[in-house]
């Protein structure tokens, strides 16, 4: 499979309460598994895996926009903070 022929899907019903989420990407089936869902079905075309399915309770699910003219944060907010180890006394 291609890489511009790869999609993820999320589709949900306004009365059902789980988010459908089909996805040819691996980064979505890992981050979909660290989180503890594992996959409705799998898919394989030529005995190979393309695409996963899960099924995300609508409450736990989130999805947004980042907005392109946002403010960078302040660079005292974004300082490295340096650790020191504390000895024994």
């Amino acid at each position: 499979m291609r890489k511009a022929e790869k999609e993820t899907i999320f589709r949900w019903h306004s009365a059902e309460k789980i988010v459908h989420v089909y996805s040819c990407h691996q980064r979505v089936w890992r981050r979909a598994e660290r989180q503890g869902y594992t996959p409705v079905r799998r898919h394989f075309i030529e005995g190979r895996e393309i695409a996963r399915q899960y099924r995300v309770p609508l409450d736990c699910f989130r999805y947004g926009f980042r907005d392109p003219n946002r403010r960078p944060a302040p660079t005292r907010l974004v300082k490295a903070k340096i650790h020191q180890k504390k000895g024994r006394k």
